[in-house]
């Protein structure tokens, strides 16, 4: 997608009070969905334009993602419009285990008493699977408890909308761990 192909897509709305953050090197704005438990959340990095997506993932570093997460303002009142999607990844690490090392594991020389009785045990394939899906049941799973209090004026509201390509990261709070990161360009 870019700024001369539009798509219309099936969004999903919900309006709650959500940490956000600003990165102006990165012409980022970031939004963080907190999963029930409190001990997980996903973010969602949205570019400030359509085209946005591919300097983002160039000129994103482990130091400038761990500023922006850390530059969360305390919650407040958004209305979110996000896309509903479904990712899924699977990855043989086969050889990747083996570039590291990890040669025995493949062949009968691997010890695997701990994990079988069997003797002779090989691995013959290492699969990671990567699943990720947000739909209406995922984002009320998302919402976080907010607490109602008066003031003397209407608190302001902020839009988000996901309306142009993205990354999404989940990550754990304790401890501060990113535990899936990608992105998303079509739908």
């Amino acid at each position: 997608m870019d700024s001369k192909n539009k798509k219309e897509v099936e969004m999903m709305y919900q309006q709650s009070d959500y940490k956000m953050s600003r990165s102006d090197d990165l012409e980022v704005t970031a939004l963080e969905i907190p999963y029930r438990g409190g001990k997980t959340s996903m973010v969602v990095l949205l570019p400030d334009s359509v085209e946005g997506l591919s300097k983002l993932e160039d000129s994103l570093t482990a130091s400038n993602l761990s500023d922006l997460l850390k530059n969360f303002r305390n919650g407040s009142d958004v209305e979110l419009y996000l896309p509903k999607f479904k990712l899924e990844q699977a990855i043989d690490l086969k050889e990747t285990m083996k570039a590291m090392g990890i040669k025995d594991f493949f062949t009968a020389a691997a010890d695997l008493r701990g994990i079988s009785d069997k003797r002779n045990l090989v691995a013959s394939e290492v699969i990671h699977k990567a699943f990720v899906e947000v739909n209406e049941e995922g984002t009320e799973a998302a919402a976080a408890t907010s607490v109602v209090m008066m003031c003397d004026s209407l608190p302001m509201t902020t839009r988000f909308v996901v309306d142009r390509p993205f990354m999404l990261l989940i990550r754990s709070l304790d401890p501060e761990l990113v535990l899936f990161m990608g992105s998303v360009r079509q739908l």
